[in-house]
């Protein structure tokens, strides 16, 4: 039996649908009021509650740790800190208490150390340059992994990047064609690195079928400018795309008076100083390993955006 945390995220509920079209028994923990495929077992747990945690994680052999929080909001810290660092630490001691042998990661290419001038793998050593509250969190979540392998639990991660999905348009990446749908007219100089859901569920369940002890896997799919990804998204929406670009400096500022403005009126910020960050920048990561071990087979992203904009344009259909 797997369990299957955050499985009402962006990438979960893909990770499910993989696992049941695989005739895996699958547990799927959830907060709240939320609707979960059928064939799921549902459990109600919170990674932040190691009771209810270890009672959703009875008789699992397998532990899929998709939840985190993802925010660029320096308000946020704390919870991007408890949700991903904490809650992956709950993970592994309830692992550990129940004697369940095997232990994937849901990690980032955040996690990884950065650097524009070279192309980044899973050997790649962590550094703080060009980093983010998210992204410490994430690489701090490893190290808690790692304790977890040294006490005798199986584990392996992967790291994709940017996850596109066919999903509501409040979710994670989703909001870039929200952008796009909403004529905006600002574009930066850096790039995007993406990945397929469905090729991120594909790869976790191999890893399911043949744990790969102590591995890591890069899932990415390629990198493409942020002008030509709106642009590409425009053409499938019949939109106007972002046409006047923004430079590192000004998008720093405007994310500073983001914030202040956010915080004033006690809302979320639509840009922070480190969302800004992550803009202009341009990594290039490598998939080969996955490739190599996995098989994984990356879809295009013609493919990709074929299968997103149309559920967009079929589910969702906002107002402009």
């Amino acid at each position: 039996m797997v369990v299957v945390t955050g499985a009402t995220g962006l990438l979960g509920g893909h990770i499910l649908s993989k696992l049941l079209s695989e005739g895996v028994e699958t547990v799927a923990l959830y907060r709240g009021d939320h609707q979960l495929p059928e064939g799921v077992i549902k459990k109600q747990a919170d990674v932040l509650d190691q009771v209810s945690l270890r009672e959703a994680f009875e008789g699992a052999d397998t532990v899929i740790h998709s939840a985190a929080y993802v925010s660029f909001n320096p308000r946020r810290e704390r919870k991007v800190f408890d949700t991903n660092v904490q809650g992956t630490r709950n993970a592994i001691d309830a692992c550990l208490q129940l004697g369940i042998k095997n232990f994937i990661q849901i990690s980032s290419v955040a996690a990884l150390g950065r650097s524009t001038r070279e192309p980044i793998t899973e050997d790649s050593k962590w550094n703080n340059i060009l980093s983010t509250d998210y992204a410490e969190s994430k690489y701090r979540a490893e190290l808690e992994v790692y304790r977890g392998a040294e006490e005798g639990l199986t584990i392996s991660m992967v790291n994709p990047s940017v996850i596109l999905a066919a999903d509501q348009i409040s979710r994670s990446s989703a909001t870039l064609f929200d952008y796009v749908w909403n004529e905006k007219s600002f574009y930066t100089n850096g790039s995007l690195n993406y990945v397929d859901a469905r090729d991120v569920a594909e790869a976790v369940f191999q890893l399911y079928k043949k744990p790969q002890h102590l591995e890591k896997f890069i899932l990415s799919a390629g990198s493409i400018p942020f002008k030509d990804f709106f642009t590409e998204v425009a053409k499938r929406f019949g939109k106007k795309p972002p046409s006047i670009e923004v430079s590192a400096g000004l998008t720093h500022w405007a994310g500073l008076a983001e914030e202040i403005r956010a915080f004033m009126l006690n809302k979320e910020p639509v840009v922070t100083r480190q969302s800004a960050l992550m803009a202009v920048q341009s990594f290039q990561y490598k998939n080969q390993k996955s490739v190599d071990l996995l098989g994984i087979r990356y879809k295009s992203l013609e493919q990709t955006l074929a299968w997103c904009c149309e559920a967009y344009l079929r589910n969702v259909k906002p107002k402009k």
